[in-house]
């Protein structure tokens, strides 16, 4: 035990430490005090992501793997909506604890508190590996966990804080690959970076996927320039990495990439890529809060100082590597505000499909605690007589910068008297964040000037600069993300949803942004909307091009949930609800259409010629189909089919049974929405699906009695399931291989 603690005793006081700072920061999330609990506001970490963790959860403790999701889109691939983050382990975790109990709110907030804090220990872990020294990681590790970036919008998008506090392990892991391959060719690193890129991508959000693998596969970059020997091995190592983390997550990559080819997320512009933070959103690297709610490129005033430092007087190449990144993403995150984002959107795969370019703030923010790492170990380490004077021309800079932050502070405080200390004027909130950039400036100040003149125990002065570090990052971050209300009183009990959860036999629903996106996830509703970044490409021009009333036929809408007192077609006003300054108005369509049908006409139309046609008054979807091929049976051609019934038997997520009976050959309709891995079999032999109406499920019927069943059951899971096994079992054993060889020469 005592030669454990001397070798790991450093690292556990760190990660407790961590562990305890992390606490501190959310205690009003975690604190079992009621009047004091605060909550993650209202956004897509409850609207998405909650919502979707609450759906998988039904599923998986019932033993199922939660495919389709009938109840927002007229149905929507769960699994292949990348953000579901069905396998990922974290998520499962969460699921398994919290799901009895119904898997509370709290649970997801623990989760996403939990990421940031891996956040910190992976940084703290890496940069002691890289620098040898614990003072230095613990700034680093603080300054990327706490700084503006992760404690901003990444904890709202949930996906997006779990894929990256993983780069850190992953490049610590591709660190230890390099030293073992120098002096014992050993290849069980990269598999282990591969495994741990894997659960990374498994997080679900692709585009933080792309900075992740592009940070990695630019340091592995620089230690193979560093090396300049087996160039052709050490691509392979990175090939090894590569292909373990792709192939780990190809159970969720593959559906991912079917859904996302199939999307609205498909041919976007450059002007649709573009955005990014406006210019002058760089002030908000000493100035936050100035200029919007969040400022994800503040990583504190301080940490800011330790960077410079790092540059200026550390002469080591990684210095100068993290300083390319820094500054590279930070152009990057103005998007089309500078020219180098075009250079990027042409030649850099990736960058011509994602939007929201100023997410490279998450390289930006951890580059910067990299650096900030570095210049405190500079500052702390042994100096000579030339790091001296470097610093002492480091503190007049200071001096100046504090002079210029107190005269800004005068400047603001004049403007706000001019203008009476008004409540709302601009001045108050920026005379406050000046006010912190001149104290915290005075205390670098201070901190440096003690540590030139040896006024302070080293050991001392690196408490003080950490907790300097600590209340500058907990004072302006520690409330990004709270708000004293449930969010989830929005998903309480409802008397306007009543009615339709009465309703065994419920038709679709149909919401005009009067309940949350996804309400109908919450509540096991169908409803024709939802709330994710990807729709299936069809449906969404269906639900754009087609009148309001004609796509409650198409659909099987019952009821609708609206500002309108009445609507375009007969319906009867069973209840309203006063919300805010007007009224919210559930109405029961008088003759909702069925959910399937039998037709015997069909017209053979495509594209905008359908929807055309579909709009067209003269169209009856009762009576005929709009068909993207000839059908190949023979149809009557009569208004109404012969002697045919539908009864729907079965109605799961992912299976639909019914019973049809015809006099003859005729098309069976479904107000579901087509999509690939659906398949049909009439009395259980396998037939075609043909896409109807523009957007749904069709499928040919002989005349008779049948039993008619639709199972989705996608190939591309299948396919990825495969691949993520293989993957697996050959790691294991590629380590187990290592292992046992290792054990044996060690005999």
């Amino acid at each position: 035990m005592t030669r454990l603690w001397a070798r790991y005793g450093s690292q556990i006081l760190a990660a407790l430490l961590l562990c305890g700072l992390c606490l501190l920061f959310f205690w009003r999330i975690i604190t079992p005090f009621v009047e004091d609990r605060g909550y993650f506001p209202s956004g897509d970490f409850v609207d998405q992501f909650y919502v979707f963790r609450v759906f998988e959860a039904r599923h998986v403790l019932a033993g199922q793997i939660p495919l389709w999701n009938p109840y927002t889109y007229s149905g929507h691939p769960f699994l292949a909506d990348i953000q579901s983050a069905v396998f990922y382990p974290p998520a499962l975790l969460t699921i398994f604890l919290g799901g009895p109990w119904g898997l509370p709110f709290y649970a997801l907030e623990v989760e996403a508190i939990a990421h940031v804090f891996v956040a910190g220990l992976f940084t703290y872990l890496f940069v002691r590996r890289l620098l040898k020294a614990d003072f230095p990681a613990l700034v680093a590790a603080v300054t990327f966990a706490f700084g503006g970036y992760l404690t901003s919008y990444p904890i709202q998008q949930l996906a997006i804080l779990e894929v990256q506090v993983w780069l850190p392990l992953i490049l610590l892991l591709l660190t230890v690959t390099w030293e073992r391959w120098q002096e014992s060719r050993q290849r069980r690193g990269a598999v282990c970076a591969g495994l741990v890129l894997g659960i990374s991508l498994l997080a679900g959000h692709p585009q933080s996927s792309m900075y992740v693998l592009y940070i990695a596969a630019a340091y592995w970059g620089f230690l193979t320039y560093e090396g300049r020997r087996q160039l052709r091995a050490k691509a392979g190592l990175f090939g090894l990495f590569l292909l373990t983390g792709l192939g780990v997550a190809a159970v969720q990559l593959l559906p991912g990439l079917e859904f996302m080819l199939l999307s609205t997320r498909v041919g976007g512009t450059y002007q649709e890529m573009a955005h990014g933070f406006p210019l002058h959103d760089i002030l908000q690297v000493a100035l936050p809060g100035i200029l919007s709610q969040w400022s994800p490129l503040y990583v504190g005033i301080l940490p800011l100082l330790l960077a410079s430092l790092g540059v200026y007087l550390v002469r080591r190449r990684m210095v100068l590597f993290w300083l390319a990144v820094a500054l590279v993403a930070l152009v990057l995150s103005l998007g089309g505000g500078t020219f180098l984002y075009s250079v990027f959107y042409l030649l850099v795969p990736g960058f011509g499909i994602f939007r929201s370019q100023e997410r490279a703030a998450f390289a930006f923010s951890f580059a910067m605690a990299m650096l900030a790492g570095y210049g405190a170990q500079a500052m702390f380490g042994p100096w000579t007589g030339q790091t001296g004077e470097r610093v002492k021309a480091v503190l007049w800079s200071l001096v100046g910068a504090v002079g210029a932050s107190v005269a800004l502070v005068v400047a603001l405080l004049w403007g706000w008297l001019r203008s009476g200390l008004a409540v709302d004027s601009p001045f108050g909130p920026m005379l406050n964040r000046a006010v912190l950039l001149a104290v915290f400036l005075l205390l670098a100040v201070g901190c440096l000037y003690a540590r030139r003149r040896e006024l302070l125990a080293v050991g001392a002065l690196m408490s003080v600069t950490l907790g300097i570090i600590l209340f500058d990052l907990f004072t302006v971050n520690w409330q990004n993300n709270f708000q004293a209300t449930d969010p989830l009183k929005e998903y309480g009990p409802s008397a306007l949803l009543a009615p339709i959860q009465a309703d065994a036999d419920a038709g679709r629903v149909y919401n005009e942004w009067r309940l949350p996106g996804n309400y109908g996830m919450y509540y096991a509703i169908e409803d024709l909307g939802g709330a994710s970044p990807l729709r299936t490409a069809w449906y969404d021009k269906l639900l754009e091009s087609v009148p309001i009333d004609r796509l409650w036929e198409l659909m099987g809408v019952e009821y609708a949930i609206t500002w309108r007192g009445t609507l375009p077609a007969a319906s009867e006003r069973i209840y309203e609800q006063p919300t805010g300054e007007d009224v919210t108005y559930l109405h029961r369509l008088e003759a909702p259409s069925p959910r399937a049908y039998v037709v015997s006409r069909a017209e053979v139309l495509r594209g905008e010629d359908a929807l055309e046609r579909l709009a067209d008054r003269t169209f009856d979807p009762s009576e005929s189909v709009v068909l993207d091929e000839k059908p190949s049976v023979e149809l009557e051609g009569q208004a109404r089919p012969s002697n045919s019934t539908v009864h729907i038997v079965n109605y799961e997520p992912s299976r639909i049974t019914l019973d049809v009976e015809l006099g003859k050959e005729g098309i069976l309709v479904l107000s579901e929405v087509f999509y690939p891995g659906w398949g049909a079999y009439v009395d259980g032999s396998p037939t075609e699906i043909r896409r109807a109406n523009y957007a749904l499920r069709a499928v040919e019927v002989e005349g008779g009695p049948h039993r008619v069943e639709f199972l989705y059951d996608p190939v591309s899971l299948k396919a990825g399931t495969l691949i993520s096994m293989i993957t697996l079992l050959s790691a294991g054993a590629m380590i187990g291989w290592i292992a046992m060889r290792q054990l044996r020469r060690s005999q």
